[in-house]
């Protein structure tokens, strides 16, 4: 693929309560009281799989729409890595026909539905698309449930992944959090005032 230079994210689902939400019901998915907005949601998959893959950002800037309950509707997130960059799209009140993409100067890697990459391609600059996808199971979590059900019976406590987890759990938390005063939106549970428009974090 070769130098990293930008990523697009992207995982953007209609909800199915917005259409409640509308109807001027207060869903648990739209109410600020849970801190439910679309990137504490749907964007955490989006977050999530940028640090797994590139650790905590440099700069974060972030943008928004705001429904009249106070959660954020839709939004962008573009992460800062120096070389590279990392745009994030997320929303909960519309949907998305395009896949994911990490761009390198030789070729792309492109990934379709990043919660569960349903598909994976990378493309060499100037060629034709190679499919590297694998087979997977019709229901995804089927893995994460076998590993977790082994780790139990074997009370295995020293697993990689069990040693990653806790920083990168952090990492996205403190990147997504609502107490961030440069995230668009205000929730109750944290006690947090409305911030609209770009703001960065450097």
């Amino acid at each position: 693929m070769g130098k990293l230079r930008k990523a697009f994210i992207n995982y953007c689902q209609y909800s199915s309560r917005y259409q409640r939400y509308l109807d001027g019901e207060n869903p648990n998915t739209f109410n600020p009281a849970f801190s439910n907005g679309s990137i504490m949601d749907i964007g955490f998959y989006c977050l999530a799989s940028a640090v797994a893959l590139w650790g905590e950002p440099r700069a974060v800037l972030a943008t928004a729409s705001l429904l009249d309950s106070g959660v954020d509707a839709q939004g962008t997130v573009v992460l800062s890595y120096g070389d590279f960059d990392v745009t994030l799209h997320h929303s909960k009140v519309s949907d998305s026909a395009i896949p994911s993409e990490i761009q390198g100067e030789d070729g792309a890697l492109v990934i379709e539905k990043i919660s569960e990459c349903q598909k994976l391609a990378f493309v060499p600059r100037g060629g034709k698309a190679q499919d590297l996808t694998q087979p997977q199971h019709i229901n995804t979590m089927l893995y994460e449930a076998e590993t977790f059900a082994r780790l139990v019976e074997t009370q295995d406590v020293d697993h990689p992944g069990l040693a990653v987890e806790p920083d990168h759990r952090q990492t996205v938390q403190r990147n997504s959090s609502p107490d961030r005063s440069d995230l668009p939106g205000r929730y109750a549970a944290a006690g947090v005032k409305e911030c609209k428009g770009p703001t960065g974090r450097h």
